[in-house]
């Protein structure tokens, strides 16, 4: 990877010299980099620690087997596919996540007090697991569509 040599990552592109490997290596680190992002704000408690963790491994694990998904394929597309297929399961899976939250924030509201939520790092653990499962179900989407796309055009 060329960290800060722009010009000559240009002339890569230019001259046709630049792979989609090459171009993955970036796309990986770029999702990583997003991932910490999300917590450099966050308190540095253990849970938050435990949640950026599993969210940079989800990434990595996600991002590699889409990618080898798409190569075992016919190989073609891959940053026009994933930007395309991961909008729609990204926002199909984000309005299930707010139907979700929906319904479970009025039954746990109607059957736990404020002072009992307010002194619990119960939701801090609950909300860990969660979005490390959404994550997880996401990839898991999103490879299963790179599998149909990528078997399926005739070569």
């Amino acid at each position: 990877m060329i960290w800060f040599n722009l010009k000559e990552l240009e002339q890569k592109i230019i001259n046709d010299e630049f792979s989609d490997k090459e171009g993955f290596n970036y796309f990986l680190a770029f999702s990583i980099l997003g991932v910490l992002t999300a917590y450099v704000n966050s308190s540095e408690s253990l849970i938050t620690v435990v949640e950026a963790a599993i969210g940079i491994g989800i990434t990595i694990w996600g991002s590699y087997s889409i990618f080898k998904t798409n190569s075992s394929g016919d190989g073609k597309d891959f940053f026009k596919r994933y930007f395309a297929l991961s909008w729609v399961i990204g926002f199909r899976l984000f309005i299930f996540v707010l139907i979700l939250t929906f319904v479970f924030s009025i039954i746990y509201l109607s059957l736990v007090s404020p002072e009992q939520s307010a002194n619990s790092n119960a939701g801090d653990f609950v909300t860990m697991i969660v979005s490390g499962l959404f994550a997880f179900i996401y990839y898991l989407l999103l490879n299963n569509s790179f599998r149909r796309v990528s078997m399926m055009i005739p070569q």
